[in-house]
């Protein structure tokens, strides 16, 4: 068993999520696929408990439904959500046998461990938790962190990461790193002295909504202007075709990490083996 403590926190909080993480630091360096396997088990078991506390009628089968339920209804955060989804994607694939490698399982781990400390001020409000930096766990005998393959598999993962990074803060108005308070601050300076211009020229003030009530109204009308040559249901049709490209683009980056990671894992295990015989 690992002597780490990472996550001796946690069980005092809730002893079935704490075991099911110090399972998955046990496993980290043998069997990255069971590791990977544990989190996103653990992450299930947080994910249903904070439903039951607060969205009982949410209750699913569905690990990702249940996600973005919590989503939607404020209780989990852009950073909370995008750990635990990785967290289930990695878990997933593990479970439908794409090779895993122990840098990425670590990667999940530290996820898990930062989404431990929010878990628990979740469930026992007013709770002190202090978590300790999360220190990665002693490998076994004969097991080196540092050989070629596991260095060339800690560069695939950092990859993977930076790029699933760029795709979702494409989709977003602040970007993870990002100083929202700043920018939002901006923002609202902007819009205030747009709102000062418009009352100087006479026009009237109006309400967000409103503005995008008309502006979608515009949008309309412009895209069904016989001089387009074509119609909204048209113009929607090409919007979801570039769409549909990106996720295209997308899958097939996925896939190619996807097949690298496979040859990396197959020679970390060639290598174990050798220094095993």
């Amino acid at each position: 068993m690992s002597e780490s403590h990472n996550f001796d926190f946690l069980a005092k909080i809730d002893p079935r999520v704490g075991r099911l993480a110090r399972q998955a630091e046990d496993y980290v360096y043998n069997d990255p696929d069971a590791c990977l396997f544990k989190l996103r088990l653990m992450i299930e078991v947080m994910t249903k408990v904070l439903i039951e506390m607060q969205l009982p009628h949410l209750v699913s089968t569905d690990l990702a439904s249940m996600l973005k339920g919590l989503q939607r209804s404020g209780l989990l955060d852009r950073k909370q959500a995008d750990g635990m989804h990785a967290i289930r994607r990695d878990g997933n694939a593990a479970v439908h046998g794409e090779p895993s490698t122990t840098p990425g399982a670590m990667r999940r781990l530290r996820d898990a461990h930062r989404l431990s400390a929010w878990y628990c001020r979740m469930v026992r409000r007013g709770a002190k938790v202090a978590p300790p930096q999360f220190t990665p766990p002693d490998p076994p005998a004969g097991v080196d962190p540092q050989a070629d393959a596991r260095r060339k598999a800690e560069m695939l993962e950092a990859a993977i990461e930076a790029r699933r990074v760029r795709a979702r803060d494409a989709l977003l108005l602040f970007g993870e790193h990002e100083a929202v308070d700043a920018q939002a601050a901006r923002l609202h300076g902007e819009l205030e002295a747009l709102e000062t211009v418009a009352i100087a020229a006479g026009e009237p003030v109006v309400d967000a909504d409103t503005v995008a009530i008309i502006m979608a109204m515009d949008v309309e009308q412009i895209l069904e202007q016989p001089a387009w040559g074509r119609t909204a249901e048209t113009a929607k049709a090409e919007a979801e075709a570039q769409f549909n490209q990106v996720k295209a683009a997308f899958r097939e980056a996925e896939q190619g990490y996807r097949d690298e990671r496979r040859r990396i894992a197959e020679s970390i295990h060639r290598q174990d083996e050798n220094r095993s015989s």
